[in-house]
């Protein structure tokens, strides 16, 4: 059945003066005179059957009418701009600037963004891997991907995933020490990402107390981990950086005991800012390959604990 829909040109002009509740300003916006912007809303209201502005000698008021209409209008008017804009760039590169930390970047988002490619190849990413908290409009950045607490001034938060931190190493390195238990690394190298204070609140939680003078390599970044996949010792890993290398073989998880994190990964954008198409896609498609590495380490626990 055939729509029975107003003129487009009479929704516009009430459209934009429903928002400024002025009919000149609506004029400047839509690049019209005045007086076809109120012969237009008169031809909406004749079509209605209902007035939507009352006239005064001061300027214009929305009517009850007017109020409800508008309120449904405008959505609707930012929708199909958006539309327009996403039929618009088919066929064409969408840009879409990320900031990552170094270390997610490195050992999660590097293997899967084909992945990404293949579902929006429209979509031209641009990654920027810093530790510096970036100023978003000044850089040009749209998203970021940041691990904290999420207590950063002026940007909107969205929360990828929880943290849990547990000991890794390279298989090789206990290949002679099948039984080993918390207190048995007091025999082995413990690698430390910026500070040693991580090792000592996962030792404690596990029975080990008086091991802040454990022998060590202190690291920046996510290096630590790094380390242990080349057998230098024992770094404390977490599920997203190092779920990976441990399914490939690289990390072995010797312990079935993790410790939840203060910190989790972020995806970050402007405050008051408006997420776009391409932002929206990658934004979902983040949250659906944290949630897939998440159920992964899962099952990994899970089998663990029945293999005992």
């Amino acid at each position: 059945m055939a729509r029975r829909l107003p003129s487009l040109n009479a929704l516009k002009a009430f459209e934009a003066a429903a928002r400024h509740v002025s009919f000149t300003e609506a004029a400047t916006e839509l690049f019209v005179t005045h007086a076809a912007v109120s012969r237009h809303i008169r031809e909406l209201e004749e079509y209605l059957g209902t007035q939507l502005f009352n006239r005064t000698g001061r300027g214009v008021t929305l009517t009850e009418a007017g109020i409800r209409f508008g309120e449904q209008l405008t959505p609707l008017f930012d929708r199909l701009a958006e539309a327009s804009r996403e039929a618009a760039a088919v066929g064409a590169a969408r840009p879409l600037n990320v900031s990552v930390e170094p270390a997610i970047a490195s050992r999660w988002l590097v293997t899967r963004l084909g992945k990404f490619q293949q579902l929006h190849p429209d979509i031209e990413l641009n990654i920027d891997p810093t530790n510096r908290l970036v100023d978003f409009r000044a850089d040009n950045v749209e998203l970021g991907i940041r691990y904290g607490l999420g207590n950063w001034e002026d940007v909107e938060m969205t929360k990828l995933s929880d943290v849990v931190i547990f000991p890794v190493c390279a298989p090789q390195l206990i290949a002679d020490a099948p039984e080993l238990k918390p207190a048995g690394l007091r025999d082995f190298n413990l690698l430390h990402e910026q500070r040693k204070q991580w090792w000592n609140e996962w030792l404690v939680a596990n029975g080990v107390h008086a091991a802040e003078d454990w022998k060590g390599t202190v690291f920046q970044n996510h290096l630590a981990i790094e380390a242990a996949e080349s057998a230098q010792g024992f770094a404390l890993g977490d599920q997203i950086l190092c779920m990976d290398a441990i399914l490939e073989g690289w990390l072995k998880r010797p312990f079935n005991s993790d410790m939840k994190d203060h910190g989790s990964y972020w995806i970050v954008r402007a405050k008051g800012s408006k997420e776009s198409a391409t932002a929206r896609s990658f934004r979902e498609w983040l949250m659906s390959e944290m949630v897939d590495t998440n159920k992964k380490f899962a099952s990994l626990k899970a089998n663990r604990a029945r293999i005992g």
